[in-house]
């Protein structure tokens, strides 16, 4: 396979010759998308392991009932959303999408290499189309953002078939390091071969010419997964990496060496070396955030822990995540692995479950987000109290 970065700069230099000539400047200079991941660097699927079990946490059943006196309310201060996209809420054909990208550059060396190449946009979500030229020669088309300075980046990724006869396709979403600088990216994606579909995280990095190495860093290898897949990615770019794969966490750690220097760029991309057949990943459900946790401050003198509420059906409220207060008020709740936004209650509860704040109703929480807890009809923070 081949890997050198010359070859995709000047296959980028194509495709923007093709592009129509209104190319967002912003995006213009992120042309150069990530290349195939081995297929040798992941092992064969195992009989004997054992599929993920994704499951929402159930930390207990709460009352959504305000209890009598409330004093306080809780109320949004600052928004931890970097850029979002469902992707599934409009139709529109290639040319609209070329024509009038706004926040997402298309483009890739399928365009120049003048390979069977496909975008449109339905309720389904963003359909990226790809077919090899000839067997074994690798192509592949992308949805690129802008530059983005973030933290966590989230997809629902859907791979199109199980298996092919023979070669490969690969499906997923990467986040790489702003151009111009080395090839370094980390990736959750999907590898389809005659095998079946396995479904893997890898870091590569590289310099500015190729990608000199691809480090597997976690790989499913049970039968029979499934197609559609809700992958968040979390990173620095430095040293730290966690990722969740439909909600569970499939990897986490702080002594890596990813060398991908800020702003990021988040790519949706199918690449393929198989002639066989036009393969359309699919992709919805696109978020960036600034941190996958939410603070709460200035909570009430005695508050213990603050609590996130999801509705259910029954009229009460399931916990799915919580946090203590700390000693300067402010409570620290990890929501990295929901899909976001998250409806739900924010509450505040102090010795013996005693609720002290709420939010009026559910709120539409993204990671990053920062919330303050008021006297109840003022807007007066509690921290000087």
């Amino acid at each position: 396979m081949n890997k050198t970065r010359l070859v995709f700069c000047s296959v980028a230099v194509i495709s923007l010759l093709l592009m129509p000539s209104a190319v967002n400047p912003i995006a213009a200079a992120v042309q150069t998308g990530p290349v195939p991941i081995l297929p040798s660097l992941l092992p064969p699927l195992d009989p004997n392991t054992s599929p993920l079990q994704p499951s929402i946490p159930d930390l207990g059943i709460v009352s959504l009932a305000l209890p009598l006196p409330t004093l306080y309310s809780i109320n949004q201060e600052k928004s931890g959303l970097v850029f979002s996209d469902p992707l599934n809420n409009e139709i529109e054909t290639q040319q609209q999408l070329m024509a009038d990208h706004g926040y997402w550059t298309y483009g890739g060396d399928a365009i120049a290499a003048n390979a069977p190449y496909d975008f449109f946009k339905d309720m389904q979500g963003l359909h990226i189309g790809v077919q090899a030229i000839t067997d074994g020669s690798w192509v592949g088309p992308y949805a690129v953002t802008q530059n983005e300075t973030a933290k966590v980046f989230h997809a629902v990724i859907t791979t199109p078939v199980r298996s092919i006869p023979d070669q490969y396709y690969e499906n997923g979403l990467y986040v790489q390091t702003f151009e111009p600088g080395p090839i370094n990216y980390v990736t959750c994606f999907s590898l389809t071969g005659s095998f079946g579909t396995e479904w893997a995280v890898v870091s590569v990095t590289g310099n500015v010419n190729e990608a000199t190495n691809e480090q597997l860093l976690w790989v499913d290898t049970s039968l029979n997964q499934p197609l559609t897949r809700d992958c968040t990615i979390i990173t620095n770019g430095n040293n730290y990496l966690k990722v969740y794969l439909d909600s569970v966490k499939v990897y986490e750690s702080s002594s890596l060496n990813l060398q991908m220097s800020e702003p990021f760029q988040a790519y949706l991309e199918p690449q393929t070396s198989y002639a066989g057949a036009l393969l359309n990943g699919v992709y919805a459900n696109y978020y960036a955030t600034s941190d996958e946790s939410i603070k709460v401050t200035n909570n009430p003198v005695g508050a213990s822990y603050v609590d996130i509420v999801v509705p259910n059906s029954s009229g009460s409220g399931t916990v799915v995540a919580t946090a203590p207060v700390d000693s300067s008020g402010t409570a620290t709740i990890n929501v990295g692995q929901f899909d976001m936004p998250l409806a739900a209650y924010i509450k505040v509860y102090g010795a013996g479950g005693v609720e002290l704040a709420s939010t009026s109703s559910t709120v539409d929480i993204f990671g990053g987000n920062q919330y303050s807890a008021s006297l109840l009809g003022t807007g007066i923070g509690l921290g000087g109290l």
